[in-house]
Parts: C-alpha cells; structure tokens; sequence
C-alpha cells in the first residue's frame, strides 16, 4: 500500500488532484461573495442625511418620503432616509469626527471644503447646488424701529439677534452680507469692514444656529434677526408674528449637498447618487420651492424680486471670503468685544 503510495505521488497526479481541489474551493469563496453582495445591493437601503437646521420640515416632510416612494417604485428595494439637523458647521465638524454621515447637506460650500481637508469627501468632488435664498432682516410687526438696510442695524438702540459665525452657516452667511453691502458698491474694504463692526456692536443674542434664532425672536428677543428669507417665510406661515425686510443690496445664500465618500458603503452609493439628483429635478425642486426655497438656478421666478443681489464670487468666493471676513475679521477683531446676553 506504501509502495502504491509513492508510486502515486511520483506520478505528479496528485498535483492535477490538488489543482481541481484548489479550484473548486476558490469557485466556493467566490460564489458566497457574490452571493452576499447580490443580497446587499438587492436588499434594503438606509441612508443618513446630515443636514443644517432650516431645511428640517423641507426634507423630512417634503423630499425624504417623496424620494423614498420614487426610489422603491424603481428598484423595488426598501429605501429608509434618516435625518440629523443643526447648525451646518457644527454637522461638518461632526462629521469630521466620525459621525456616521452618508450625506451632507450644508449652507454653505465652505463646509464641503473641511470635509475634503478632514479627508471624508474625496477631493475632485462638487457639491451639488440645490437651493438659494436671500440673507434678510425679521423685524417686529410694522418695523417699528424702521429698518430698511443692513447700515440701520448699526443704530443705536437696536438689539440685535444673530446665528453665530462660529457654527451657523446663515451666521457666515449674514457676515459676508452686512460686510459686502457696504464694500460693493465702492470696492472699499475700510467701508465694509466698519459697517460690520458697527452692526455687531448691536448683537445681543448669538444662539448656535438659524433656526435656535429664529425661534428666539419668536419669543420676543431682540428688535431684529439677520437670518435666511427661507426660514423667515416658513416662520410667517407657521404664525409667527414678524415681518420679512430684504435689504436692497444683499447676499444670495447657495445651498450645498455631497456624498460623504468616506462612510458610504458601496451598496448604497446608487441610493446616494440618485438622491442628489433627485434635489436638483424638476420633482425636487418642485418640492423645496413648496418650503420656499428659491430654485438651484437662484432665478426668482416665483419669488419677490431683490433689487442688487450678489454672490460669494464677487468676494473672492468662500475660501477667500471666509479666511479674510468670519476668520480674520468676526473672530479675531469683533468676537472678542461682543456683548451677549445668556442664549435661554
């Protein structure tokens, strides 16, 4: 039997034998793969949406369960969208800790550029405009202290209410606004830097994002609140008692949506992708116009007219105006002096 053995092994077939073994078990692996990942690009999907703090009751009421019907009527896979909101800076520094974000949808396209600094969003990506709205002024019934323009907020007497620049995107956004209304029209950045120094001198309340604002000017802080016009009509509607004031020369806030490449699973790239082009269809705009935002295109078909609105581009765009306004102006010259009074 030994002999017969050895007789085998010099023959060479046991390496045709252990060839075919060899083989069969790759075939094996390779079948319980394939398997497995037709189950997960056939099964259910869950996505989680990061999104800042005024787009709550537009996605979660209007975009998330119109998606989800649109996206199972044809994949025929179950599809769950799950929202976070707060203020948009705050959401990207979570995210670059290690929040669990599949997409995010921030104010601002500055955001967009920490997630690829933090290494969570490839760096060749562009966000997706989805939206625009004009940075306007709240005021009291009747506007009793008559504000017209982003210089009467530097009146004294005003109090004033204001996201902080620190966390909010509308605060950044309101920032670039109070300071490019002045500088504009002359080029002149001592104009728009003392005009903005002049309107915070008049901030008494600073809460983290837009919507914590606004629901504290609904409560009756403050004499005025520089926030989203978006976020002032949706107020309105919900009974606030406020007017909406859009200064004449003002900033068009750009809001910005990407996949967070870092945490999307493969599977769910498909759902992820769709989703973004799902914002920007005529379905989705349709949607987010009911919640009163202006359409990606910033055309104001629809909308009130502004009268010289301008953009983030004739700033220097976000990377230039954020390191020279929020940064180097807010943070270094003006927070430091602010006067607040305790956020309830």
């Amino acid at each position: 039997m030994n002999r017969s053995l050895g007789e085998w092994a010099r023959s060479g077939k046991w390496r045709i034998v252990a060839g075919w073994t060899l083989a069969a078990l790759l075939v094996l692996v390779v079948a319980v793969y394939a398997v497995r990942a037709l189950r997960q690009e056939s099964g259910p999907v869950r996505l989680a949406v990061y999104g800042f703090s005024t787009q709550e009751e537009a996605f979660t009421q209007g975009i998330f369960p119109a998606f989800e019907k649109k996206w199972e009527g044809e994949t025929g896979r179950d599809l769950t969208l799950e929202g976070v909101f707060g203020a948009s800076g705050t959401l990207a520094g979570q995210i670059n800790l290690g929040a669990p974000a599949d997409i995010a949808v921030f104010s601002n396209a500055e955001h967009v550029n920490w997630l690829k600094v933090g290494g969570r969003v490839k760096r060749d990506s562009e966000p997706v405009i989805f939206g625009c709205t004009p940075i306007v002024i709240a005021v009291r019934p009747g506007n009793p202290m008559q504000i017209a323009s982003y210089a009467d907020l530097a009146r004294p007497g005003i109090v004033l209410l204001h996201a902080s620049p620190r966390s909010s995107g509308a605060g950044e956004w309101g920032v670039l606004a109070e300071y490019g209304s002045a500088y504009l029209p002359t080029q002149d950045q001592a104009s728009g830097k003392a005009q903005l120094q002049s309107i915070w001198r008049n901030v008494r309340v600073m809460p983290a994002s837009a919507r914590a604002a606004m629901s504290l000017f609904d409560l009756g802080a403050g004499d005025a609140l520089v926030t989203y016009e978006q976020d002032t009509l949706l107020a309105q509607q919900s009974g606030a008692d406020l007017e909406l004031v859009t200064p004449p020369r003002t900033i068009v806030a750009q809001h910005a949506a990407v996949i967070v490449d870092d945490n999307l699973a493969r599977a769910e790239q498909p759902a992820a992708v769709a989703f973004l082009s799902f914002l920007v269809s005529p379905d989705g705009q349709e949607i987010l116009a009911g919640y009163h935002l202006r359409p990606a295109s910033c055309k104001s078909e629809g909308f009130a007219a502004l009268v010289e609105p301008f953009s983030v581009d004739q700033l220097g765009g976000w990377s230039k105006a954020y390191e020279e306004l929020v940064e180097d102006v807010w943070q270094t010259s003006i927070e430091p002096s602010l006067t607040l009074e305790p956020v309830p």
